[in-house]
């Protein structure tokens, strides 16, 4: 057998050759699971907020029960989608098993998702939708009921013909343009007219309240805001409208319209009861959590999924949340 020569005899570059192959050689997901448990990376749309740390909390709850590592990751606010695309690269760097996405954006995010699937990592997407068919599964709401349904209960309160503003939440949120355009079509059909729509300027509550008070001066008249309705896409454009709507009353002008908002926090509940809002449609986060980490790991493991999973959506108004457990128990109250 060759002997070969002393260390110190021995090129750099040959070494660093022998170092790299036998790198290589080794299994590419060692880095997430060094432990051997299942590594999936859950990456949300944002890290703060009610609806984001509840959705948080369905997808621990899952990661407990079937004993996997969760690495829980994402943006600080919902408009970082160069930021978001870092993170997904930096997950197919490390060699998760599968990742559970919600895209910020459903064009922008198309390329990642393809690369992370390209380089044997599944991805499930989550909340809002992207574009292609690289995705496994997709966990969601029915958003373009939840709008509808918005719309129905708008109908059943006011008269043909009533003036509506939508409030979008920004553009390239699949999610919330399926929401808005559900409600929108539906509003049309019963003979409402949309006299605005706008987007927000920002995914912050100081966005989308800019957009609606510059919005909504321009239908005061006489003291009075003239319009019967307003629909709102998500948390942060709900919050928006309801601060709005306050500053508007606190100035003298009369507000008398049907407002019906999208999700839920401990801060709409609360203008729910008190009769400021009529209605909020509301999904299950924590569900949606749940069962995107839950799918991720099945199909790391190469078991089938449906392609479509509903996480449902309910209307919410002050009667139903009186009246009935399983809804109080939906909006996190006992």
């Amino acid at each position: 057998m060759k002997k070969l020569p002393p260390l110190s005899f021995v090129p750099i570059f040959a070494l660093a050759a022998i170092i790299t192959g036998c790198s290589r050689s080794q299994d590419s997901r060692s880095t997430a699971a060094s432990n051997d448990k299942t590594v999936i990376a859950a990456i949300p749309k944002a890290t703060g907020g009610d609806f984001w740390e509840t959705v948080e909390a369905g997808a621990r709850e899952a990661a407990s029960e079937l004993d996997i590592d969760l690495k829980w990751e994402g943006t600080v606010t919902e408009t970082e989608i160069a930021e978001q695309t870092k993170i997904i690269e930096n997950m197919i760097n490390l060699g998760v098993d599968a990742i559970a996405l919600a895209p910020l954006n459903n064009q922008a995010q198309r390329k990642p998702v393809q690369s992370a699937v390209d380089n044997g990592i599944p991805v499930v997407i989550f909340d809002s939708g992207v574009d292609g068919d690289a995705h496994s599964s997709f966990i969601a709401t029915d958003n373009v009921l939840g709008g509808s349904l918005g719309a129905d209960f708008m109908n059943d309160n006011l008269a043909t013909k009533s003036q509506l503003v939508v409030f979008r939440y920004v553009q390239g949120t699949a999610s919330t343009t399926k929401r808005s355009d559900g409600f929108i079509d539906t509003a049309k059909i019963a003979g409402h007219d949309i006299v605005a729509d706008p987007f927000s300027e920002s995914g912050t509550l100081e966005g989308s309240k800019s957009v609606v008070a510059n919005t909504l001066e321009r239908f005061i008249k006489n003291g009075k805001l003239d319009i019967e309705g307003i629909f709102a896409a998500n948390l942060t454009t709900t919050l928006g409208v309801s601060s709005a709507l306050d500053d508007l009353r606190d100035s003298g002008i009369l507000v008398d319209l049907t407002f019906v908002g999208f999700d839920s926090s401990k801060k709409l509940v609360e203008e729910l009861q008190a009769g400021k809002i009529d209605a909020l449609i509301v999904q299950s986060p924590e569900k949606m959590g749940y069962l995107a980490v839950k799918t991720a790991v099945a199909v790391s493991k190469g078991e089938s999924v449906d392609a479509l999973i509903d996480t449902g959506v309910e209307v919410v108004t002050s009667d139903r949340l009186k009246n009935e457990p399983a809804i109080r128990a939906l909006m996190g109250l006992k």
